[in-house]
């Protein structure tokens, strides 16, 4: 297995398990790699089969995790000073990001 392999595993696992093509930068790898193709595929079909046999339940609340981690003491604990400037940073951070992608993403040609 190459180090690109390596470096490639997680998207090839995002992309089988989303459903969505591999990330740009990989395709090329992905295409050529049998190695990393069995991946996919193997991993397409494991999330295929866990879908069908996970029962239709209600999602958890958004705000699931930053409750649990907010409420901790010790280490993990979010201090409730930095609550609301950490999650007003979040969401611009979030923002950012889904704008960089919303940019980068693959247009398709009008050819």
């Amino acid at each position: 297995m190459s180090i690109f392999c390596e470096i490639a595993a997680p998207f090839v696992a995002n992309s089988a398990v989303d459903g969505t093509e591999v990330a740009v930068p990989f395709r090329g790898h992905v295409a050529s790699c049998l190695r990393c193709q069995a991946r996919h595929a193997a991993m397409s079909r494991t999330a295929r089969e866990l879908r069908s046999l996970a029962p239709d339940t209600d999602k958890a609340p958004a705000d699931l995790e930053w409750r649990v981690m907010s409420s901790l003491d010790g280490e993990l604990a979010i201090p409730r000073s930095w609550r609301r400037p950490a999650a007003v940073a979040a969401t611009l951070v979030s923002m950012a990001v889904a704008i960089l992608i919303w940019r980068l993403r693959p247009r398709a040609s009008n050819g």
